[in-house]
């Protein structure tokens, strides 16, 4: 007598499925409850920035992309940890000078900044197709990771009358990320048309298509899209609560 067996077939419904997002309350921690119907201010266009911020539960802010060179004075001399940091408190005091006299006047100004470092060589935005795509062999060519440092700026314009008027804090990330070798050329180029990382330092978006070019990363992964979650939300904690006469009685003694 032979057995009769079933065939199973699973679907979502035969396992017990998380909540749908429309039974999860706001997160609402200190910090949020604090900047709740205050103006909160991202200095940058990037779409990727925009969705990092929300993801960290700050839903309603507005978009002020400053009006600055993307450059800093070679004669600085700056190694790309403090080129990045440069950058972003470049556009967050832009932003701070077109603003600060609205009313009501910003609670705090978020601004950052990414480049790659390959090497000794300081990878930004390609300028071209043919740029990306070399950008891209020599990181799948390199011996080495590569790393990702965004620098992070948060000002928060002060209630007291203290010079300069706000309180500025940064914060720089480092991640590291290595790319498939046996990546081919052909595949390059593929990615290079669909034209996913036109805009961006290294000229690869992980959090898209990119991640088919990576074998690892070390560090934060949202770093490498352009905003390190945890390390900006300690900045902005850090910024807001600082108290102003801290420094002044520092710079006093």
């Amino acid at each position: 007598m032979s057995e009769k067996k079933e065939l199973m077939t699973y679907s979502s419904n035969s396992f017990d499925d998380p909540p749908p997002y429309e039974s999860i309350s706001v997160f609402s921690a200190p910090l949020h409850q604090q900047l709740n119907g205050k103006r909160i201010i991202l200095a940058s266009t990037s779409p990727r920035r925009k969705r990092l911020l929300q993801q960290m539960g700050f839903t309603t802010f507005e978009i002020q992309a400053p009006d600055i060179s993307e450059t800093v004075d070679p004669s600085l001399d700056l190694m790309p940890w403090e080129y990045c940091v440069e950058m972003a408190s470049s556009k967050a005091l832009c932003v701070y000078k077109l603003l600060v006299d609205t009313s009501p006047p910003p609670a705090l100004i978020l601004a950052a900044d990414t480049v790659v470092l390959s090497g000794n060589t300081m990878l930004k935005k390609p300028r071209s197709q043919t740029e990306q795509l070399a950008i891209l062999k020599k990181l799948r060519d390199s011996k080495y990771p590569h790393k990702v440092f965004t620098g992070v700026a948060v000002i928060v314009p002060l209630k007291v009358p203290i010079q300069p008027g706000y309180n500025l804090r940064t914060h720089v990330e480092e991640s590291e990320v290595t790319f498939d070798t046996t990546i081919t050329d052909d595949f390059l180029e593929a990615y290079v048309s669909c034209g996913e990382g036109a805009d961006k330092a290294g000229g690869y978006g992980i959090q898209g298509y990119g991640a088919l070019l990576v074998e690892s990363i070390k560090g934060d992964y949202t770093n490498i899209i352009g905003l390190p979650l945890r390390s900006t939300y300690k900045l902005m904690e850090k910024t807001l609560n600082e108290d102003a006469y801290d420094d002044l009685l520092i710079h006093d003694l």
